[in-house]
């Protein structure tokens, strides 16, 4: 695969695209994922497996985005003119084609955590609209969307709100049951292991705030692990991707033992790629793809994941990642650190994708 990104990394699961139809005749339409989901915020969260995929929950799912939108303070007739602003500019089922509120709904809560994102630095509203319209919408349209986010929904929007931080009880095992270290470990090895940390404080800018449960940790003085917990009940609540965010950017050599500390003690590089933004990003930014083998790891995973693979990847980022892409250069310092299992690889273009 080639990484797209966030977050997960890390969504809920509940919050599903709206289709962005671009202007022109119907034969000419571009039907595209909207901003509301970007490709970026699916490599984020795991990619589902048949068992997630199947997983019902359609009454359950609209509940929670209910639920969502009113723990953001968003109530149906705010989400009413943020999807009278979504139809008239082909947010939904087509240029002035109206949606109904559920859809509405789903549409807000993709775009409070674009506020959230904004709010701390993670993403801008250049980024916004040059996102946009690479997935179908014209300059017009994609400005008319941010403009009402700016001006008009974003203001509404309760800041994300941290829950308390557990007690723990630490000094566990170095490893997990089935030889982990970390990558696709589960959540209660990560507690006995590590010290949770404020999200808030050690992560939102870097990795932008979370839809879903999100946890950090302490792995030294200087840096943090940021995820968020895969809802999906097939994924039992093993973090199968992750960021390391430094205090300030460090070494490869660092790097890369920040990473192996984190993959069974097997694990050796094996490939390094560098990667660009997308075409469509409007800033100049690079990083750098380093494939990890390690034939263990393919047991750890494949308790979670039918698809597991004896592979794992870390994407080295000099500044940060956001879903408009690398922030600079990749100049050989690493502040930030995408680590998930698979191999990545180039896309069709040739070209790896930060």
């Amino acid at each position: 695969m080639f990484r797209t990104r966030h977050t997960v990394a890390t969504t809920l699961l509940m919050v599903s695209a709206l289709t962005l139809v671009g202007c022109g005749s119907d034969d000419e339409a571009a039907t595209a994922t909207a901003s509301s989901t970007t490709e970026e915020e699916s490599a984020r969260s795991p990619e589902p497996d048949e068992a997630e995929a199947a997983e019902p929950a359609a009454e359950e799912d609209d509940t929670s985005v209910v639920d969502f939108l009113r723990t953001a303070d968003v109530d149906d007739a705010l989400v009413n003119r943020l999807g009278e602003v979504g139809d008239a500019n082909g947010y939904g089922l087509g240029v002035d084609v109206a949606t109904d509120l559920e859809a509405r709904r789903r549409l807000a809560s993709t775009q409070v955590e674009t506020c959230r994102n904004v709010a701390v630095g993670h993403r801008t509203w250049e980024g916004l609209q040059a996102s946009d319209a690479s997935a179908g919408a014209s300059e017009e349209q994609a400005a008319a969307m941010a403009d009402f986010l700016r001006e008009e929904f974003c203001p509404h929007v309760a800041p994300y709100k941290e829950a308390s931080l557990p007690k723990q009880a630490l000094g566990g095992p170095d490893q997990d049951p089935r030889g982990g270290r970390g990558l696709a470990s589960p959540l209660s090895w990560w507690d006995a292991r590590y010290q949770r940390v404020s999200w808030s404080k050690g992560c939102a800018t870097q990795t932008g705030q979370p839809t879903g449960e999100p946890v950090a940790y302490r792995l030294a003085d200087d840096a943090v692990v940021c995820a968020t917990v895969p809802p999906a009940q097939s994924l039992k609540k093993h973090l199968i991707s992750l960021d390391v965010v430094f205090a300030s950017p460090v070494g490869e050599a660092r790097a890369r033992d920040a990473v192996l500390a984190l993959l069974p003690s097997d694990a050796s590089a094996d490939e390094e790629t560098e990667g660009i933004n997308p075409d469509w990003s409007y800033l100049e930014g690079g990083c750098l793809n380093v494939n990890f083998s390690t034939e263990r790891l393919e047991s750890v995973v494949a308790e979670v994941k039918k698809d597991a693979e004896p592979w794992a990847h870390a994407i080295y980022y000099s500044d940060g990642a956001t879903d408009d892409g690398a922030v600079g250069a990749y100049t050989g310092k690493v502040k930030q650190i995408l680590l998930s299992t698979g191999a990545n690889e180039s896309g069709l273009t040739g070209d790896l994708t930060c």
